[in-house]
């Protein structure tokens, strides 16, 4: 289910040309955990710039604009909410003391308790994983804590390591 893949270019040392193949790359070998929809998320002149379409990886033409040094993109199979309707699809946009991207691999089971009880502001997303925003967005500021009690909310799968 879903997956997450991404590149952060601290040096400034890899050509466009090189990172422009390196993400379709990436988002091609990630397709295997879901095939439904496809989206990236970086920065272009101080603006966060969210491209995601209900297609699969190897269907989309992921461009970057030059000095991109960071990368976030993730690759959906679809658990809740229709691919169709593209404001479901990863990665979110997310608004607190700054402007943030949000994506999230995995199911949370308890979704609607945490709209209810937190009285999140009603949306039109269909998934699960915008919970995660609109608690990050609630508490007005994107940092460690509000990250840190944002994952202490929400309950999700749990896989048992051998």
């Amino acid at each position: 289910m879903c997956a997450l893949f991404g590149f952060l270019d601290c040096g400034r040392k890899i050509p466009l040309k090189a990172l422009q193949k390196l993400i379709q790359v990436l988002a091609n070998a990630s397709e295997v955990r879901g095939e439904h929809a496809s989206g990236i998320s970086y920065m272009k002149d101080g603006q966060m710039t969210i491209y995601k379409r209900p297609k699969p990886a190897h269907k989309m033409k992921f461009r970057l604009p030059n000095h991109t040094r960071a990368v976030m993109g993730h690759v959906r199979y679809t658990t809740q909410g229709s691919q169709d309707f593209n404001q479901n699809n990863h990665p979110f946009r997310g608004h607190a003391d700054m402007e943030f991207a949000f994506a999230h691999n995995g199911v949370l089971h308890n979704d609607m308790e945490l709209r209810r009880d937190k009285q999140l502001p009603k949306t039109n997303i269909e998934t699960d994983s915008y919970v995660a925003v609109q608690l990050i967005e609630m508490q007005k500021e994107l940092n460690f804590h509000t990250l840190k009690n944002m994952a202490e909310d929400v309950r999700g799968s749990k896989r048992k390591i051998k």
